[in-house]
């Protein structure tokens, strides 16, 4: 036998409507935290990009050469590649600021003596962030 609240259940979605409304609030929610997480995530490879270019260029090596080195130094001086990668392009554009000097400075050590990751400023051009 069907109870009298069955029934209205059933026959009303008044109740049932706030639940799938919470429910796709939650989602879309969940969708816009990932598209930002993914959005970050391809800057950041970008960033990474040009540190390791960076890096072929000032040292004349192959960029997996130059990908090895920032590894290495990110795992020897427990920095992660992406603050050394976002130190190197600051610095190559002349805007070494405490964060980057103290990035330098944890990762020098671990660098033939007289090596630095960025030469003496020239005139280069940085636009953007």
């Amino acid at each position: 036998m069907v109870s009298q609240r069955q029934i209205e259940v059933s026959q009303s979605p008044i109740g049932i409507d706030p639940v799938l409304a919470s429910l796709e609030a939650g989602r879309v929610a969940q969708l816009e935290s990932e598209i930002a997480q993914l959005k970050d995530a391809l800057a950041r490879r970008q960033q990474i990009g040009v540190a390791t270019g960076l890096l072929a260029q000032r040292f004349a090596i192959s960029p997996e050469q130059a990908w090895s080195l920032l590894v290495r130094l990110s795992q020897n001086g427990h920095v992660k590649v992406r603050d050394i990668a976002q130190a190197m392009i600051n610095g190559h554009c002349g805007r070494i600021g405490p964060a980057e000097a103290q990035i330098f400075a944890a990762i020098q050590s671990y660098l033939p003596d007289g090596i630095h990751l960025i030469g003496p400023r020239s005139d280069t051009q940085c636009h953007g962030d």
